[in-house]
């Protein structure tokens, strides 16, 4: 299976008026990482001061980096024939569409949420938001509200998934998968 495991960084939260200031994508055929990609995106607008306290991207670390524009073809062969996977899958694939219509480019991929396989393959876990979930595992720390650090951990969780349960499980929790003829 290939994945790109991705993670977004935003203006604020998933509505319309919102822009990504930074995209981190991990790429995975099965469990071997194939590539990364990281960049920081001039959202074109203010980013909110609770967002740059949470992630530490502030406006003039933005400024003079490339609009989503400028990136949306590369990030959408990046992503062409992968199954989209993040922490909270809804808010990346719906802010990446948003950032994608924008610039003309239709996307509706397969997706998979590793909170969703984290509840149903590691349960009974205290927290499954990407930190707890990474240090119930054992994961090394990571810089979290960057998105590379939470795309890298996201990755390592599915891995982990996918190794105690094997690809035909994983492959059943992925939703929006095209019908084979």
């Amino acid at each position: 299976m290939r994945f790109a495991v991705v993670d977004v960084e935003t203006t604020g939260g998933a509505g319309d008026l919102n822009r990504i200031t930074e995209v981190g994508i991990v790429l995975l055929d099965d469990t071997e990482v194939v590539g990364t990609f990281h960049t920081l995106v001039d959202p074109g607008t203010t980013i909110s001061p609770f967002v740059q306290k949470l992630t530490g991207i502030t406006d003039e670390m933005v400024q003079g980096k490339p609009q989503f524009q400028k990136i949306a073809e590369e990030v959408a062969e990046l992503l062409r024939d992968r199954i989209f996977v993040a922490h909270n899958v809804q808010f990346d694939v719906k802010m990446m569409r948003t950032e994608f219509k924008r610039c003309c480019i239709s996307y509706d991929p397969p997706r998979l949420c590793t909170v969703k396989i984290s509840r149903r393959f590691f349960p009974g876990l205290p927290s499954y938001s990407l930190h707890n979930l990474a240090r119930s595992l054992e994961l090394p720390e990571f810089n979290h509200h960057r998105a590379l650090d939470d795309a890298m951990a996201a990755a390592e969780i599915l891995k982990l998934a996918y190794d105690k349960v094997g690809p035909e499980k994983i492959l059943k929790e992925v939703k929006n998968l095209p019908k084979t003829r």
